[in-house]
């Protein structure tokens, strides 16, 4: 897989293989991990019982991320249904527009909260630690790691 600028500001992400796709398609259930409410109500403990953060603002947030996690599952299978049928696996190119910029990289990040909350990486950086975990947690880790890179590209070529 390769990400690359686009001159309309956006990215283009160039899909090769079958796991490209996978991780791809991977983002939105991520999210998903705690429950679709979980960032929500992860937010909401920080509030008072005054504030009515649950009648108010957990509504509006529940909408938000969804649109988000909507909009990148809905762009990841358009594109699939454009890719090219390869030997191996269909290749082909997901656009990032850079109106879709902040979407993406929402859901990346409730992708990557989810995730830590679930798996509880901490400090973990790879390596000889990674060897240890379990195969569902080290491709939890993984897809954390391909998750943030991409923001960090996002950050650099597409948001202000």
């Amino acid at each position: 897989m390769r990400v690359l600028p686009t001159l309309e500001g956006g990215l283009r992400i160039e899909v090769q293989t079958a796991a490209d796709w996978l991780v791809l398609e991977q983002i939105a259930p991520d999210a998903l991990v705690g429950g679709p409410d979980h960032l929500s109500e992860q937010l909401g403990v920080l509030m008072d019982d005054e504030s009515q953060w649950a009648d108010l603002v957990i509504p509006e947030l529940r909408e938000f991320f969804s649109g988000q996690l909507k909009h990148v599952a809905e762009t990841v299978r358009e594109a699939q249904r454009g890719a090219s049928q390869g030997e191996e696996a269909p290749a082909g190119d997901v656009f990032i527009r850079r109106e879709a910029g902040a979407d993406w990289y929402g859901a990346l990040n409730q992708a990557r909260l989810a995730l830590e909350s679930r798996y509880r990486f901490g400090g973990l950086q790879g390596g000889a630690d990674l060897e240890m975990f379990p195969e569902a947690k080290r491709s939890a880790f993984l897809r954390s790691q391909f998750y943030c890179a991409l923001q960090g590209i996002l950050l650099e070529h597409v948001l202000d």
